[in-house]
């Protein structure tokens, strides 16, 4: 079976999960025409994403309430968000580099894939980044700072000085919607001194943005996209406005 079909059927399982709040293993086959070993095989594939929790005779929707706001947005958009994350990899500075890893789910989600790496210095003030990190065989340089709930973050004065300090090899970065904005955006004022360092402070700055964040705008625009060194998207970016990014920053497609 081809990759593609098989992504575009686990895009429509997440949907149907959302929507339903559980799955029965003999209805999805039914539904995709599959046998029910291919999808006990795709709900364990969601399972170890943390998109999904299986049970008995099919698989439910993992509570929000267990793992907060932010990292429940990663089930939106997961498979084009887990494809950015993968084309970052190659991004991934070698051993002994200093690697920023700032807010957003997008980035959250690069950090399962990092944490398997080995003596990486990680600067966040991500708390899930932090959670992933820890215990790693990389080594952890948390910023300090006010705790935004609903972001899980660390954002403030502290925060900004602590990383005025540093130099990083590289950045990743979260945005929000950035429908008719000229650069990258944030959903509240508190993070913009933040994020503007992470661009400052690093030899290569990467912006992390799955497609559907060009759909829709959020409420503070942090930096233009000629402050940015690449932008990593998906090819669900509509071809007019990638042709309009393209004359601002490097634009790489995870395919």
């Amino acid at each position: 079976m081809k990759a593609q079909e098989i992504a575009q059927r686990r895009e429509q399982i997440i949907e149907l999960i959302h929507e339903k709040g559980k799955l029965e293993t003999e209805t999805a086959a039914y539904l995709f025409g599959v046998s029910t070993e291919t999808i006990r095989q795709d709900f364990s594939f969601l399972e170890k994403k943390g998109i999904l929790e299986k049970v008995y005779g099919g698989a439910r929707l993992t509570s929000v309430e267990e793992i907060g706001p932010l990292v429940s947005r990663q089930k939106e958009n997961f498979l084009p968000k887990d494809k950015i994350v993968k084309k970052a990899l190659e991004f991934i500075p070698g051993e002994d580099s200093v690697i920023g890893m700032d807010t957003g789910s997008t980035v959250a989600l690069l950090t399962s894939y990092l944490s398997r790496m080995e003596n990486r210095l990680i600067v966040t003030n991500s708390h899930p980044v932090m959670h992933s990190i820890a215990g790693t065989k990389n080594r952890l340089y948390a910023l300090g700072g006010e705790y935004n709930k609903t972001e899980m973050s660390y954002t403030g004065e502290q925060a900004v000085q602590s990383l005025q300090k540093l130099s990083l090899d590289v950045s990743f970065i979260g945005t929000s919607g950035v429908q008719n904005r000229n650069g990258i955006c944030a959903k509240g004022f508190e993070e913009i001194q933040i994020k503007q360092e992470y661009i400052r402070r690093c030899n290569r700055s990467i912006v992390l943005a799955d497609s559907s964040k060009f759909t829709h705008a959020s409420l503070v625009e942090v930096a233009p996209w000629s402050d940015v060194d690449l932008l990593i998207t998906d090819s669900g970016i509509p071809n007019d406005t990638r042709k309009q990014l393209e004359e601002m920053v490097n634009v790489v497609i995870a395919e």
